[in-house]
């Protein structure tokens, strides 16, 4: 006799069936002290979030650091983890931006084959989405681009047929386009 065991369901962790889920952005504010940053990360972890992107970046502020996370999950999973987020010691605010009017933005470095007859294809390309060429040699053309995710994803798609050498991507930050007098007031709450 063979018994199957289920996996054991814990609260607040997703358990959302694939492709139901949907993409958040959360920016938490930690102040910037030894283990801090471990904590909001070790959170994620244990709330099994799937985070998408993590940019750590110092903030407007001194002594706070900015983290932007794109996690997957559910809207009750998202809920849950920021207010377990909201009960660290360091953590001085954290909002689910995806729904506010918000900018979010993407940093691309690609680096792409190239020859005497494709380069100015693909820097023309690069340049119908906004890329800077940073670097050049004979082999080889070295494009900056910023944009949204989507644009970014699209204009990899277009230079794949050159052959992409190397790629680094930074993942999505984001900023509100609240005014910071508000954000002032969130904060000192």
């Amino acid at each position: 006799m063979t018994h199957s065991i289920a996996p054991i369901e814990r609260a607040a962790q997703s358990s959302v069936p694939q492709g139901k889920e949907r993409t958040y952005t959360l920016i938490i504010l930690v102040d910037d002290r030894p283990g801090a940053v471990d904590r909001v990360v070790g959170l994620l972890r244990r709330r099994r979030a799937s985070t998408q992107t993590l940019a750590l970046v110092g903030s407007e502020r001194p002594g706070v650091i900015r983290v932007t996370a794109q996690v997957t999950d559910s809207d009750v999973a998202v809920d849950h983890l920021l207010e377990q987020l909201r009960k660290l010691v360091d953590v001085r605010q954290a909002e689910n931006v995806t729904r506010q009017h918000s900018v979010m933005r993407e940093l691309a470095l690609i680096k792409i084959n190239s020859s005497i007859t494709t380069r100015n294809e693909i820097i023309e390309s690069g340049r119908l989405f906004g890329a800077h060429v940073i670097d050049s040699t004979p082999e080889t053309v070295l494009l900056e681009v910023t944009a949204s995710k989507e644009k970014i994803d699209e204009l990899i798609t277009l230079l794949e047929q050159y052959g992409i050498c190397e790629l680094a991507r930074s993942g999505n930050i984001a900023i509100t386009r609240q005014s910071s007098a508000d954000m002032e007031e969130e904060i000192s709450l």
